[in-house]
């Protein structure tokens, strides 16, 4: 898996791509919510830049099969931690969060991977509040 630096653009947009891509695949109303979240506009996440960001992780997962989690897309929990770590700074992880959630909601249904995603990120930046009540 590739580094970015911490608290940056990058590794914010990859948090999304991975938010997107939680339940096993690509779904134009998550990735069109995540161009419309407040945290892709504050941090001037544009289209070009988000889908650059998705290729990137998709790769990733591509080249290293021991990031995956049996034969779902979806990363193991320890690789998922040390992506999450990459942000550190309380007020974006809070956005994040938002971000999250609001990517989740989209298509109307709310697998059991994506709250998983959501609840290791809260879990890991020791928030105690529940993904429904981040809005």
């Amino acid at each position: 898996m590739r580094h970015y630096e911490a608290d940056s653009t990058p590794a914010a947009a990859r948090i999304l791509a991975l938010t997107v891509l939680a339940d096993g695949g690509l779904d134009r109303d998550e990735i069109d919510a995540a161009m419309r979240t407040d945290l892709a506009r504050r941090l001037g996440i544009g289209q070009l830049e988000f889908e650059r960001i998705l290729r990137e992780y998709c790769d990733d997962l591509m080249l290293g099969a021991h990031y995956m989690d049996g034969m779902r897309l979806r990363l193991a929990d320890e690789v998922l931690d040390l992506v999450l770590e990459d942000i550190s700074e309380p007020a974006l992880q809070q956005a994040l969060l938002r971000a999250m959630q609001d990517i989740v909601s989209a298509d109307g249904v709310e697998t059991l991977a994506e709250v998983e995603v959501l609840g290791r990120a809260l879990e890991k930046w020791g928030m105690k509040t529940s993904p429904g009540k981040l809005n």
